[in-house]
């Protein structure tokens, strides 16, 4: 003879709801589908597959597509450490230049996130608290609010577009190549270049084969800071009756 079956309630309390899921592996799953595919991978109906539910329970915790790149682009930039910008003994543009180091560290270990850094809204919390840390520690090295305003906005698009760049010449799928064989195979391809017509262009390869690196990031930076304007230096120029058309 067989056991007593269970009824129909007791069913549902004995079986777990396989498909129930969090905001949290929302943002995992489409993090997945975008190192595996890039930008063009991540959709609403993508991850609904991806977590085996219907299209019409993703936006229960999103809105739209903007809406889940935007937690994806939150996902990473938390990730970031602020207490580089926000801890007042380093000197300010050291502060920078390490924490923009440390933010390209964790954008190239997903490099299709800065790809969609492009076009991703950045108006999440987390950018909120690293636009805020920046504009902090730009203060603190004597820029007024307009130019330290101007001056973040600068260094993100340094920090953001080089990444990018960067990215551009790989596959876009973790884990990139050792920076050291990318440098060379950008050095190798460099060598084809016509010195004849090109002869700048020539010259300048070993150090142009460089700029996917670290230090080429850092000097970039380190250039765009030094050219600041200070509190104890010379007023900015930008938006003066001086430099209008």
């Amino acid at each position: 003879m067989s056991g007593t079956k269970s009824t129909p309630d007791e069913q549902r309390r004995i079986r777990p709801n396989r498909r129930a899921f969090t905001e949290t592996q929302i943002v995992d799953a489409a993090l997945a589908l975008l190192d595996e595919g890039g930008v063009a991978a991540v959709s609403i109906r993508s991850v609904a597959t991806r977590l085996g539910v219907n299209p019409n329970a993703i936006y229960t915790y999103v809105a739209s597509r903007a809406d889940l790149e935007r937690a994806v682009v939150e996902r990473v930039l938390g990730a970031a450490q602020l207490a580089r910008l926000t801890d007042p003994d380093p000197e300010w543009r050291t502060a920078i230049i390490e924490f923009a180091l440390e933010l390209r560290t964790l954008l190239l270990e997903h490099p299709a996130v800065a790809t969609l850094l492009m076009s991703a809204p950045m108006d999440g919390v987390a950018a909120r608290d690293l636009g805020e840390a920046l504009l902090d520690c730009l203060a603190r090295g004597g820029l007024s609010a307009a130019d330290g305003a101007r001056a973040a906005y600068a260094i993100m698009v340094q920090t953001i577009g080089s990444v990018a760049l960067e990215v551009a010449e790989t596959d876009g799928k973790p884990p990139l190549s050792p920076e050291s064989e990318r440098i060379t195979l950008r050095r190798t391809a460099l060598d084809t270049i016509d010195g004849d017509r090109w002869p700048h262009t020539r010259s300048s390869t070993d150090v142009m084969a460089q700029w996917i690196s670290a230090d080429q990031f850092a000097w970039g930076l380190r250039a765009l800071l030094d050219g600041l304007p200070e509190k104890s230096g010379r007023p900015a120029k930008f938006g003066s009756d001086e430099g209008a058309a």
